[in-house]
């Protein structure tokens, strides 16, 4: 497991660079557009979308036969069923379906201000996840209702650390009285 875990770092690792060496350019282009935290964000989300695309429909593509898919469409069926997994190895299959989406769930919003709302955000991220599962059940690896709610479930969390952090990072303005609307028309 922790070889399967070090495989997926090096690959996003990798991915990370190949595009680091392909926004360069576009990055330049955008300098006096796109303030550099902005690009940032979008680099960030990119790359999570990327590593996410990575880990469940590129690596497992190659490494099984069309023949071998399997469909669940029984919720929580994963749970009950051992498939002739260690419970070890199905512990973190779990926790990987929650942890791999976090990152798209508070980068989506930081990103893209119009996906700021709960709901476009957690149906974007269900949207996502439900083509990963459709595609890796026509590559030939398992499409599983239990990680489509993994993932979602996945990216409210990242939603609700984003909510929280822009709460307690937020700005404070002062609040304009009354008093001071008639200050500032009286100058005038």
């Amino acid at each position: 497991m922790i070889r399967e875990i070090l495989g997926y770092c090096i690959i996003s690792a990798v991915c990370l660079l190949g595009m680091a060496v392909f926004y360069a350019p576009i990055c330049f282009l955008l300098r006096n557009r796109v303030p550099p935290t902005k690009q940032l964000a979008y680099f960030l989300f990119g790359a999570c979308v990327i590593i996410v695309l990575a880990a469940t429909v590129i690596v497992g593509a190659s490494k099984t036969a069309a023949a071998d898919r399997s469909l669940n469409l029984v919720p929580f069926q994963a749970f009950q069923e051992t498939w002739g997994m260690p419970e070890p190895k199905k512990i973190a299959q779990t926790a990987a379906n929650v942890v791999m989406f976090v990152p798209l769930g508070f980068m989506m919003p930081v990103a893209f201000r119009r996906m700021r709302s709960f709901w476009k955000t957690a149906l974007s991220l269900a949207l996502f996840s439900f083509a990963i599962e459709f595609t890796q059940y026509f590559t030939g690896r398992s499409a599983d209702i239990d990680d489509l709610m993994l993932n979602t479930l996945g990216g409210i969390l990242g939603y609700l650390i984003f909510f929280v952090a822009s709460k307690l990072f937020r700005k404070k303005r002062p609040r304009r009285t009354s008093r001071d609307y008639h200050r500032s028309v009286r100058k005038l």
